[in-house]
């Protein structure tokens, strides 16, 4: 079983096919479309599209052997897995080390039986794409129960050895195995609530920024206002024909938006055991991640500005690890969604039963006054010297644009400095940074800070106002959270903070 070494599920293959046909999507388009137009007659138009073909075919072979010698299994209570091509590569993780088992399904692994498992350490990590759904639940319960008992027999310095690594030990459910690992549901997403986190949640922006990807591409190869153009001008009423065409994308837009994040997000749950946060969601991708608790680096509340009215609100942790993983996005190695929609109130009581040891202070808002003008000077200028010229000669009326984007910036600003604010309290900092459309908190403790920036420059020094930053580690990355302009005495009082000297600072606006 998996004490000897085993193949990826032949799956594999189609997925890291599928993975190559999006990663080199844009050239084989490019290449296809080269080559039916100018067709195959002159052999040097044919080299470039032919030329693109084949390095992506050979990519494709060259990951399909990678897949087919890549083997895993457990010896000496290590996770062991070799692969490789030309050479082979050799990573091994040890079960006592082991932080997270997490999965994934995406609609092709779920309806021929796979899946995506990661395995992660504080250092390191294994990726196994892709193995049969029975061998994900076989090794990731005998890795969580193997770390188990080494950790007991650490703590009551027993013989680990008496411990056999065999194939019997899974399937015969020992005396020895029977160690309780249920988790407490904590939090269960209802259909209604994943309703109304669909409809308020920003969905719609993704879907605006792939049809203007789209559209954009595709004018590079398809005359798309020759065919639009014609449409248009049967309309009586120009005017009349945009505003339509425009509500209906937008709407369009909306509800296609609001249905990618409810099936992103079906039947989201959240277990805890006590040392381990567990979250499964998903309807065609089932995501399962896994957060130990001492991994959490800090907690972020994020709120649109409807949401923030109704009084709901998103948690998500800040994890670390050092691991690469090639099937997953920074943000989503080093972000973990916990709370994906809840009353804040409620969400406050559950996060003080899983982490008793954050402090969820309220934050005092406000900022000096001041910020508003140092946000809103530069960009002004900006704005009147370029308005200038094309106010003199070609539009009469640019003014009018000029002050508008000048006044929206100054609302934009205001918000900024009136709402943010920052609270320094014993072991803990909070950093509320506003904008008009979204608020975001982060809640972090003294000792997870890797560095504290402190930033000023001649101008602002003058003014007894200065700026600082926060970095902490986020997924293999840092991540930087900060406030600017800032009284001066309170940056040097979060300083001492930082130092070791007990204070308490709250955000002023005077």
């Amino acid at each position: 079983m998996m004490f000897s070494p085993q193949k990826l599920h032949p799956i594999s293959y189609v997925t890291d096919f599928v993975r190559s046909l999006k990663s080199n999507i844009f050239p084989l388009i490019i290449g296809l479309f080269s080559l039916f137009s100018n067709g195959l007659d002159n052999f040097w138009d044919a080299i470039f599209p032919l030329s693109i073909l084949s390095i992506s075919f050979i990519y494709s072979i060259y990951n399909s052997i990678k897949i087919y010698n890549t083997r895993y299994w457990i010896e000496d209570d290590q996770l062991i897995m070799v692969w490789g091509v030309f050479s082979k590569n050799r990573k091994e993780l040890n079960i006592e080390r082991i932080q997270s088992v997490d999965t994934s399904q995406n609609i092709i692994h779920q309806l021929l039986g796979g899946v995506n498992l990661s395995v992660k350490t504080a250092s390191d990590g294994i990726e196994l794409d892709t193995i049969t759904k029975k061998q994900s639940e076989e090794l990731s319960n005998y890795l969580k129960k193997r770390k188990t008992i080494l950790e007991n027999s650490k703590d009551t310095h027993a013989d680990s050895q008496t411990f056999e690594s065999t194939e019997h030990i899974i399937r015969d459910e020992s005396d020895e195995l029977e160690i309780e690992t249920d988790a407490a549901l904590f939090f269960k997403l209802s259909n209604i609530d994943l309703l109304k986190m669909s409809f308020t949640s920003g969905g719609i922006l993704i879907v605006f920024a792939a049809i203007g990807s789209l559209y954009g591409f595709s004018t590079q190869f398809i005359d798309v206002s020759g065919y639009i153009t014609p449409l248009i001008d049967k309309v009586i009423n120009l005017t009349t024909a945009i505003i339509f065409i425009g509500l209906i994308g937008l709407i369009l837009s909306y509800i296609i938006g609001s249905f990618i994040v409810f099936i992103k997000n079906y039947k989201y749950q959240l277990t805890f055991d006590g040392e381990l946060l567990v979250v499964k969601y998903g309807l065609f991708t089932v995501q399962k991640r896994t957060v130990p608790i001492k991994r959490i680096q800090a907690l972020k509340e994020e709120q649109s500005l409807f949401r923030k009215l109704i009084g709901y609100t998103k948690i998500s942790a800040i994890i670390t690890t050092d691991g690469h993983f090639d099937n997953l996005d920074e943000d989503h190695v080093g972000n973990v969604t916990i709370l994906p929609f809840i009353k804040k109130k409620d969400a406050f009581q559950l996060l003080e039963q899983i982490v008793p040891q954050f402090k969820f202070e309220s934050v005092n808002q406000g900022l000096p006054l001041q910020g508003i003008r140092r946000r809103v000077f530069v960009p002004s200028i900006l704005i009147i010297l370029i308005t200038i010229p094309i106010q003199i000669y070609l539009w009469s009326y640019s003014w009018i644009i000029a002050l508008g984007l000048i006044l929206i910036g100054i609302g934009y600003a205001s918000v900024i400095t009136l709402k943010s604010g920052y609270k320094v309290n014993n072991q803990f900092i909070s950093i509320l940074m506003a904008t008009p459309f979204a608020y975001e908190t982060i809640w972090v403790n003294k000792e997870k800070i890797l560095t504290l920036q402190l930033n000023e420059n001649p101008i602002i020094k003058r003014k007894n106002i200065a700026h600082f930053n926060i970095q902490i580690a986020y997924g293999n990355t840092q991540m930087t959270k900060g406030l600017k302009f800032v009284k001066k005495k309170d940056v040097l009082s979060i300083y001492d903070w930082y130092n070791e000297k007990e204070v308490e600072i709250n955000a002023s606006n005077t």
